[in-house]
């Protein structure tokens, strides 16, 4: 079984446009409101509005499901950069099952509480860099999130990327 090579961690200020499989460890200094958008139940990919209701480019028309993503800024010390948390991630960051994500949708409050809670957590997440040409900004889209680290290898890491 080969699996993905490890991560290299970096700070963030160290980041390139190109880096992928990279980790970076900050606190969440702003949570953005979760969105929510329409998919094709069967496969998962984008439905967009047709007619009356949604078409999947494989399936067709479809009745939509909803799938979400969760928008942060991440200060490691060195610098700021905001990341996309997609699906899986944001129930990983949240810390919320999909059933809770979902409810959510039309609460106001939830939504709210679901960003109030991530402030000033610290975080490690695994990912690539994205260029958003709209904002010409470097983005992070989260692969994997760790959203309680643990304490000590976090030190070691630390003193590792000191020397």
């Amino acid at each position: 079984d080969i699996g993905k090579p490890e991560a290299q961690r970096k700070k963030i200020k160290d980041l390139a446009e190109t880096d992928s499989n990279v980790e970076i460890f900050g606190t969440v200094v702003q949570a953005f409101d979760p969105r929510y958008y329409e998919v094709c139940p069967q496969c998962n990919k984008r439905a967009r509005p047709k007619d009356s209701g949604y078409a999947c480019d494989q399936h067709g028309m479809v009745t939509p499901a909803y799938a979400y993503l969760i928008n942060c800024v991440l200060d490691d010390g060195t610098e700021t950069i905001r990341a996309v948390f997609f699906r899986n991630q944001m129930e990983h960051l949240t810390q919320k099952t999909q059933e809770q994500l979902q409810q959510a949708k039309d609460s106001p409050e939830q939504l709210e509480q679901i960003k109030s809670d991530l402030l000033g957590s610290q975080v490690k997440v695994t990912g690539r860099v994205s260029k958003n040409e709209m904002f010409d900004r470097m983005e992070f889209v989260a692969q994997t999130v760790d959203p309680k680290p643990n304490p000590k290898d976090e030190i070691g890491k630390l003193q590792d990327l000191e020397l």
